[in-house]
This record gives C-alpha cells, sequence and structure tokens, in this order.
C-alpha cells in the first residue's frame, strides 16, 4: 500500500512540474497577452475620421444646410423634433474609441514610446474636441474609463475647462515630438505613413483651430501670434501635403455617400435617393460660377437626361430648400413646376471620392486671415493668405490620372485662375470676416461638425430654416438618452445648469 501511495505522489508531483513546462509550451506567439500600441492605431485613426464623416449628410451637415432632403424625409433631422435618441451613437461610438486611445497611450508610456504617446494625445484631442464642439460640457480626464474601478459614470467638465486641458495635451503632445528621435518612426499609420513631423504639426494646426473656436471667449492673441510666427517652435501645415487627409485603401469605411455599384444609367451618382444639396450651398457657388460646383453638386436628373436626348441642353444645378414637410414640398412643385428629379443630388466626384479631410490645409489658412484681420499680431497680408486659401481648397480637386472632366470632374488650373481674378471673389475690407467665414463653410463640405461649429462661432454664411421648423436651428447636439441616466450628468446639470438638461437650442459656451 505504501508503495502504491509513493508511486501516486511521484506521478502527481511529475504531473505538477509538468504543467509549467506546458504552460510555456502552449503561448501563442501570433496573440501576444500585450498588444504592441502600433496595432491599436489604425482603428483608431479610421474610427477618429467615422466620428467626423458621419457628420457630413446626417445632422450636423443638414444643421448648417450643406445637405439637405426632400421636403417630408428625415423630417426628425430637418424640422428639428429631436430627443436624446437622435444623438445616441454620435455619443456612444466616440467615447468607445477614446478607451482605445486610453489604452494606445498607456502602452506608449509603459514602453517608452513617446511618439506613440504623441499620437494618442492628438487623436484624443481631435476625438473629443468635435465630441465638445457638438454637446458642450463634457468628460475629458475620465472618458473612455468606464473599464476602471470608480469611473463607471465619468464626471462631467466645462466646455471651457475641457479646451484648456486640449491645448495642454497638444502642448504636451508638441514637446514630445520635437525632443524625439528623428529615426523613430510611427508604424501602422495609416495617416501620415510613419512621419512624426507631419503629427507635429497636425498637433500645432489643431490647436490653432482650437485658439479660434474659443477666441469670442477668451483673448487668444498671444497665443495664436505666438503658433504663426514661430515656426521653429511651433511648426504648422504649410503646403496642401501637410493636410490631414485618410486615404481609404477599401470601400468599407468610405463616405456614406460611395456608391459600391455604380447606377446603370451611367450618371455616377445616386438620382433615387431623398438627399439633395441644399439650396444655400448651390446658390453660392453658381453666384460666383465657383468652379467647386461640379465637384460637390451633380445636375439635375430631369437636366442629365435631357442632355442625353440633346447634345446642346445646358446641365442644371437646383439646390433643396431645407426644412420642408411634405405639403410644403408638393406646394413648391406645383408652384414651380417641378418634381423630385429637378433638385441636385451629391456630385460624380464626391460619390467616387475615397479621401476624407479631417483638417485642410485650406482651413488653417482661413484661419490665418481671419486672425490678420482681426489684429491678433498674426504676420502677413489678410488679402493674399485668403487668396492662397483658395487656392488650396480648389487644389483639393485635381485632374485624376488622365480622366476627362466628365468622367471625373476637376478642377483645371485656368478654373483656378479665373475664378482667382473675379472682382466679387477677392477680400475686401468691410466684408473681410464674413468673406473668409463663408469660404470656410464652402471648404468643409461634408465635413459636417466642422462648418457648423464654425458657423456658430462666426455666423456665417446666414441661414434660414424652413417655413414650418419647430424650433431655431440647433446649435447644440442633445446628451444621449442612454447618457441621461449617468448620475454624474444629472449631477453636473444640477450644479450647474440648474437642473435643465441642454436641448439643441441651448448654445455651447465658445459662441458668442
Amino acid at each position: 500500500m505504501k508503495k502504491f501511495i509513493y508511486f501516486s505522489v511521484s506521478i502527481l508531483l511529475l504531473t505538477l512540474g509538468s504543467c509549467k513546462d506546458f504552460e510555456a509550451i502552449n503561448v501563442n506567439p501570433n496573440n501576444p497577452d500585450v498588444v504592441p500600441p502600433e496595432m491599436l492605431l489604425p482603428p483608431i485613426i479610421s474610427g477618429a475620421v467615422s466620428t467626423m464623416t458621419a457628420s457630413g449628410g446626417s445632422r450636423a451637415g443638414q444643421f448648417v444646410q450643406h445637405i439637405a432632403y426632400l421636403g417630408g424625409t428625415s423630417e426628425e433631422d430637418g424640422r428639428y423634433n429631436l430627443t436624446g435618441a437622435s444623438f445616441r451613437e454620435e455619443w456612444n461610438g466616440a467615447m468607445r474609441l477614446i478607451k482605445d486611445v486610453n489604452q494606445l497611450r498607456l502602452l506608449a508610456q509603459q514602453n517608452q514610446l513617446p511618439h506613440y504617446e504623441a499620437v494618442a494625445l492628438i487623436c484624443k484631442v481631435y476625438i473629443l474636441s468635435i465630441m465638445s464642439d457638438a454637446y458642450g460640457d463634457i468628460p475629458y480626464n475620465e472618458a473612455g474609463k468606464g473599464d476602471v474601478a470608480g469611473l463607471e459614470f465619468p464626471n462631467y467638465q466645462s466646455q471651457q475647462e475641457v479646451y484648456e486641458l486640449m491645448l495642454v495635451d497638444l502642448e504636451q503632445a508638441n514637446q514630445l515630438l520635437k525632443n524625439i528621435d528623428p529615426s523613430l518612426t510611427i508604424k501602422r499609420d495609416i495617416l501620415y505613413n510613419g512621419n512624426t513631423s507631419a503629427w507635429r504639426k497636425f498637433a500645432n494646426s489643431l490647436k490653432l483651430r482650437i485658439l479660434m473656436r474659443e477666441s469670442q471667449k477668451v483673448d487668444v492673441a498671444a497665443a495664436v501670434s505666438a503658433l504663426f510666427n514661430n515656426p521653429a517652435e511651433y511648426p504648422v501645415f504649410e503646403k496642401i501635403e501637410d493636410q490631414v487627409t485618410l486615404v481609404y485603401n477599401n470601400n468599407a469605411d468610405l463616405y456614406r455617400w460611395f456608391i459600391l455599384n455604380p447606377p446603370a444609367d451611367g450618371s455616377g451618382v445616386n438620382f433615387d435617393g431623398n438627399d439633395r444639396v441644399s439650396e444655400t450651398m448651390v446658390n453660392m457657388l453658381q453666384d460666383v460660377a465657383d468652379p467647386r460646383l461640379k465637384i460637390y453638386v451633380a445636375p439635375t436628373k430631369n437636366s442629365y437626361n435631357a442632355s442625353r436626348n440633346n447634345p446642346n441642353a445646358t446641365y442644371v444645378y437646383r439646390g433643396q430648400q431645407v426644412g420642408l414637410s411634405s405639403l410644403e414640398q408638393n406646394a413648391l412643385y406645383q408652384e414651380a413646376g417641378l418634381n423630385k428629379d429637378d433638385f441636385s443630388v451629391l456630385g460624380k466626384r464626391i460619390r467616387r471620392e475615397n479621401r476624407a479631410f479631417l483638417f485642410s490645409y485650406s482651413e488653417l489658412l482661413f484661419l490665418k486671415a481671419e486672425a490678420i484681420v482681426r489684429n491678433m499680431g498674426v504676420q502677413g497680408d489678410a488679402a493674399a493668405v485668403y487668396s492662397e486659401g483658395l487656392t488650396a481648397s480648389l487644389a483639393k480637386w485635381p485632374q485624376v490620372s488622365q480622366a476627362s472632366n466628365e468622367e471625373m470632374p476637376y478642377i483645371s488650373q485656368t478654373e483656378v485662375a479665373t475664378f482667382l481674378a473675379r472682382t466679387d471673389v477677392a477680400l475686401r475690407e468691410e466684408t473681410a470676416l464674413k468673406q473668409i467665414a463663408e469660404q470656410q463653410w464652402i471648404d468643409a463640405f461634408l465635413n459636417g461638425y466642422e462648418a457648423w461649429a464654425s458657423w456658430r462661432r462666426t455666423g456665417f454664411p446666414q441661414l434660414k430654416p424652413g417655413p414650418s421648423v419647430i424650433a431655431a436651428i440647433p446649435v447644440r447636439y442633445v446628451y444621449s438618452d442612454n447618457e441621461q441616466n449617468n448620475p454624474n450628468l444629472v449631477k453636473w446639470v444640477n450644479e450647474n445648469m440648474g437642473g435643465t438638461m441642454p436641448t439643441h437650442n441651448t448654445k455651447v459656451w465658445f459662441q458668442p
């Protein structure tokens, strides 16, 4: 019996000992416990871009009148019948993404990778700047930390405080990238292909956007002039190649306007949907023969079909009036002798676009021109910088290979020169701020968040709501209905907003 016991114990000990070896052997090198930081980068970047592009034809794009829908369709948005349920995924998607950004920063710190930490800071600011511009007061320090004990419900901070924290984070990113070993690169970087200098320019340009956004509430002249006048310490975009543009390499994440299967009619556009380009946009482009018209806007279906039957027939571009009810839309048809195919949809070039513009070089130049006009101490001639901004905006649409203007609309150098030579396009002292703001609005087409934020700050272009909307043009997103159950949001509203949850007509802090 003793021999049997000794034998059993020996077998047990051998088994236990071999378990350690087995555990060491049974490690899958292709599934590591710790994810390298660069593996998190592509989904973070594409997620950040999706946060922006989702606004293009949905709410922000409609509020700022880039896009309109035929009367009676999407009436919740077009006539401003909005609740927390209307904005559920806009909130949830971005806040989920911040969790990954936090993890990227943590891994960068743990592994002493300052370039990845800088990228994490820039991505955090970019995403949460969109959220703060849309919702106002948000969690910043505790955003995306719901998996941390005690932080399941993040605490809120005022938009003013959030802005200051974003500026601090961008300054830290600038310093991290300034002092970095030049041999280091950012792997799996689908935005700048590992170029740390380009990321540093993004950080400082984004800092300028935020400073100008709050410029109606805070004196930012010294900070803005320091950024624009000291490129050695604060490099910003210097050419169109520096702008923040994601080029997609697949068909899964393109603009929601992208048509995977081109229509059989050969038009290259979607005439059958309910979305249209707004009357405001079409009229503004047509009034000055702006060559971006053919980029943004397709001819009406009726004029397109007429030109196929008769080559001498001209294309017609007509924008859709915003916020019409079904009755109002039908009345318009009767009065003008039109139908739904007499209003323009998005243009062929936009429909086939594989680029998303997060922050254009032209936007930076328009911000610089504004700063000069407002005497912020920025060096340069406002009219010249404004003209450079227009040139950069038009340059976003060059010829694609040898495609014709009919196949893939583009803006030629002749068209650029003709447009810039117009006296009604050149910057005039008495209307300078209005002109600059309107060009920002045009340049940001389908970046609804940016155009909407610029309009709320400047008041330009002057937008008219539909004839029977139930509220003024929205100036704020409503907190998601799910988020309204956050006890810390309820506490914040009680302590800072008089106990009333903000609506879509409650101004955010940066608005004058």
